[in-house]
């Protein structure tokens, strides 16, 4: 079995702002020599099939075409398997937020004293919370993670992880 890969692009096609065309983002990464590439939904996720990825050159290549940063965080779908087998992704408003880097400690403590809806942290990599509120409603949005972590992140929804599992 082949290891996929998604690309999951923050910021992007919200809105009127950081416009990106699927097309154009889809044959940048073919010129990038990653293979097996599609995109999912316009939202800036980006499935390819190399193994061999490099985020900076991603992030650069990105700033370069379209003109503005693109924060990138890569997980593999054995990763979003993992995380789709979890009890809390099971429960309702489930989100996703794929964190930049591995949580601390010390970030861990801070995420436990701030947050009241069921969360846990997988792998260190990922936040899973089942939001007591909808994301609109919520304190506990991307931005609130990015702040208090001090990273980037992107957010997902439970129902575009499983779809982008399912393309995977």
């Amino acid at each position: 079995m082949s290891v996929s890969f998604v690309a999951l692009l923050r910021g992007i096609n919200l809105g009127a702002k950081n416009k990106v065309d699927m097309k154009s983002l889809k044959a940048l990464f073919e010129e990038m020599d990653y293979e097996n590439v599609r995109t999912y939904i316009q939202t800036g996720n980006v499935i390819f099939d190399n193994a061999a990825y490099d985020i900076l050159r991603l992030e650069n290549a990105l700033r370069e075409t379209y003109g503005f940063d693109i924060p990138v965080v890569v997980r593999s779908n054995e990763e979003l398997e993992e995380i789709q087998q979890h009890p809390i992704f099971l429960k309702d408003q489930v989100y996703v937020m794929f964190l930049a880097h591995e949580v601390s400690d010390e970030q861990l403590a801070l995420l436990d004293s701030l947050i009241d809806d069921e969360f846990v942290v997988w792998n260190r990599r990922n936040v899973i919370i089942s939001l007591s509120k909808n994301y609109h409603q919520t304190k506990f949005t991307n931005a609130f993670f990015e702040k208090k972590l001090d990273m980037a992140s992107t957010a997902r929804n439970k129902n575009t992880v499983n779809k982008i599992v399912m393309k995977m």
